[in-house]
């Protein structure tokens, strides 16, 4: 199997708790609970304006949704048709707290978060469990907390 490096490690490790299915496409890592798509991760040098956590919800949800982030600009908060997306980028100061915050809102199985995945068949994911080792070992990020 081939080995999965996932950007912003801390992330992973605030949802092992829920044991999400972790699957990597279009140099993004996706994190799902069943057939919900929660979020997504991206850290890439070839296009840098992406990087950061991407948080799928829907339109009906998008703008409670965005009283958890108050001082994150209204163009982070995207729009298409029935879907949403809040984009916290990892370029911003407040990128960790943000993480972390939504994290915590994952964990806590809050219902604005997530939305069902069309494209969910094919290529099988891999669980978190798969990282653990990794994760007892130490390879962590700092906390700004």
């Amino acid at each position: 199997m081939k080995k999965v490096t996932i950007p912003f490690p801390f992330v992973m490790e605030e949802l092992m708790s829920i044991r999400p299915t972790i699957k990597s496409a279009f140099g993004f890592t996706y994190f799902y609970l069943d057939d919900k798509l929660l979020c997504c991760l991206r850290q890439s040098d070839k296009q840098p304006s992406t990087n950061g956590m991407w948080i799928f919800t829907t339109t009906e949800d998008l703008e409670s949704l965005s009283k958890e982030f108050p001082d994150l600009s209204r163009r982070y908060f995207w729009r298409s048709g029935k879907n949403a997306w809040v984009v916290l980028p990892s370029r911003l100061a407040e990128f960790e707290e943000y993480a972390f915050r939504a994290c915590e809102l994952i964990v806590q199985g809050d219902r604005r978060i997530g939305r069902i995945s069309r494209g969910r068949g094919g290529r099988r994911g891999v669980t978190v469990s798969q990282f653990e080792d990794e994760t007892r070992l130490g390879y962590r990020t700092g906390r700004l907390r």
